[in-house]
């Protein structure tokens, strides 16, 4: 069963949120959990300590404005709530974080394009609780703007300024996810879950728990919950935290 009693994990971990507000202060010149202007930090916890031998941890965005959940059935819909993941795995003891762009086709698994990053757009804390069962992404949100491909269209549109995400914990066996966990209900079954709306243009820090399940699972495969903060990129429309 999923336990809430994990969310005591975060009592340590910058960019605290309790009832909605922030109880810690972020540190000197940066926003919400961290995040510099314009990115975005994402903080994973599991129940156990991670286990890369048998696991990868992907964090799905739906950058396209579309309003559709990243789930667990996504060939119902073509994969159409999916755009963007960060793909965190391991390898002979070491462990990285990818972040992929997931390009849609007609009746056939999609693309994973892999996206360049350099350390400043991307940076991975492999296990920043020190108990083994938490890690931290800081990313630059423009590093998810859709590439150019071949297929139409040529010109990809924009990123949208709500954002939905999911949490997947998968078999460590390829790039195209076979489910094990996620943050609905259903774990790598029905999907049972709606994300919260990620406005991209205003500054938020919040902690986003796993529902509740009665499945039996390895400690390590079973997520408990997904910290997102963001910090606005400065435009018209939007100020940095």
């Amino acid at each position: 069963m999923r336990r809430s009693s994990f969310g005591a994990l975060l009592a340590v971990a910058f960019g605290i949120v309790a009832c909605g507000q922030q109880v810690t202060p972020n540190p000197p010149g940066q926003g919400a959990a961290g995040a510099s202007p314009g990115y975005m930090a994402v903080k994973v916890d599991v129940a156990g300590p991670f286990n890369f031998s048998n696991y990868q941890y992907w964090i799905v965005f739906n950058t396209s404005g579309n309003g559709l959940t990243p789930d667990t059935t996504p060939l119902v819909n073509n994969w159409a709530g999916y755009s963007d993941a960060i793909v965190v795995s391991g390898s002979g003891g070491a462990t990285s974080a990818q972040a992929v762009q997931i390009v849609r086709q007609p009746n056939v698994q999609p693309t994973f394009y892999p996206l360049p990053a350099t350390a400043g757009q991307l940076q991975y804390l492999p296990n920043s609780n020190g108990n083994g069962t938490e890690f931290t992404i800081l990313f630059k949100r423009s590093l998810f703007t859709p590439i150019a491909t071949p297929r139409p269209p040529a010109t990809p549109p924009p990123l949208a300024n709500t954002w939905l995400f999911n949490a997947f914990t998968t078999q460590s066996n390829g790039q195209v996810p076979i489910f094990v966990d996620s943050m609905g209900a259903g774990g790598p079954l029905n999907p049972q879950y709606v994300s919260p709306q990620l406005q991209v243009t205003s500054c938020f820090d919040a902690t986003n728990y796993a529902l509740n399940s009665s499945l039996q699972m390895d400690p390590a495969a079973q997520l408990v919950s997904v910290e997102i903060g963001n910090n606005p990129s400065p435009s018209p429309v939007s100020s940095p935290c």
